[in-house]
């Protein structure tokens, strides 16, 4: 296994085999061609990079169609490794040999493109867009409720009507991305079945979580964040909580465990059973979003809906 590890900044990628020398391409279809050839002659087999909210995604898909896999790693993973390794400082050029290692040490499978991949990947960018337009439309409210100029006001206004007509609007195309596929449809309406699953958030789980049914529990839910991490040294006995994993998914479990919580169900009855054992509200919460989480990969593993009797039949939580 021969690495390559790959920096990508905006315009430029920087690139180490097998820790080597580094060379430098630009970030555009001719840089990248000169890159891949680079890499055939170094005899590189992997490659790594990571996450830079999307200047990465070129890089990605032409490695991949090239038949060479792809790890795009965590930056806070690869950079902790870097510290563990020695390495405090930071350049472009360490930070490829950085990554050529972390690849060796590891290695993560890359099973490719699949068939709706692209469309998954334009409905993520359509839900990110979605959610961007959600928050503006939270903080122009709150606006008009400190005291504004008239002026201002009617501006505040016009802009919340736009926001309005947009965020209608992405609602329109991703629900016609989502019916357009064949695949990605099909799994939405398996996570829809689940009770408090509407169909945004079973568009958010389609576009930001297809482990669903290819993880263990326990996995999926670290995966997610919603993982409770121990904070144990000695006798010390710290609170338990949750971090890290996929803020989107999370968000939409949260939405949806909202309202699954005040409808009479399973979901009501555990919730208000952690209540009177004495757990916070929050905690409570949490254990309804990954009892949400394990329903939904049981309907993804298998392919079928969700069925009523499977309430009496989940996994004990652990909260």
């Amino acid at each position: 296994m021969v690495v390559a590890g790959i920096d990508v900044s905006k315009a430029l990628l920087d690139v180490s085999v097998a820790d080597g020398p580094v060379h430098r391409f630009e970030n555009s279809d001719p840089g990248l061609r000169r890159l891949l050839q680079h890499m055939a002659r170094a005899g590189a087999t992997q490659a790594v990079c990571e996450a830079t909210g999307g200047y990465e995604r070129l890089l990605v898909s032409r490695l991949r169609a090239a038949g060479i896999p792809v790890q795009v790693a965590h930056p806070l993973r690869v950079r902790a490794f870097a510290r563990a390794c020695g390495y405090e400082a930071k350049t472009d050029a360490l930070d490829a040999r950085v990554l050529a290692r972390y690849g060796q040490v590891f290695p993560a499978s890359d099973t490719g493109p699949s068939e709706s991949e692209e469309e998954r990947e334009e409905l993520q960018q359509l839900l990110r867009r979605h959610r961007q337009l959600v928050d503006q439309r939270v903080q122009e409210r709150n606006r008009l409720d400190k005291g504004i100029r008239p002026a201002v006001g009617r501006s505040t206004r016009r802009h919340l009507a736009w926001l309005d007509k947009e965020i209608a609007r992405l609602d329109r195309e991703y629900q016609a991305l989502l019916q357009g596929s064949v695949a990605l449809r099909a799994q939405a309406t398996l996570y829809r079945s689940v009770p408090g699953v509407g169909s945004l958030t079973a568009a958010m789980l389609v576009a930001f979580l297809p482990e669903l049914g290819q993880r263990d529990s326990k996995a999926l839910t670290a995966l997610v964040g919603l993982a409770p991490w121990s904070r144990d040294s000695g006798h010390k006995r710290g609170q338990r909580s949750i971090r890290g994993g996929r803020a989107a998914v999370r968000h939409a479990l949260y939405m949806a465990a909202l309202s699954v919580i005040r409808q009479e169900g399973i979901h009501q009855h555990f919730y208000q059973g952690l209540r009177q054992r004495g757990k916070t509200g929050k905690v409570a919460l949490v254990a309804v979003m990954r009892k949400l989480l394990l329903h939904l990969n049981a309907v993804a593993r298998r392919g079928t809906p969700w069925l009523p009797q499977e309430e009496w039949q989940s996994e004990p939580s652990r909260a």
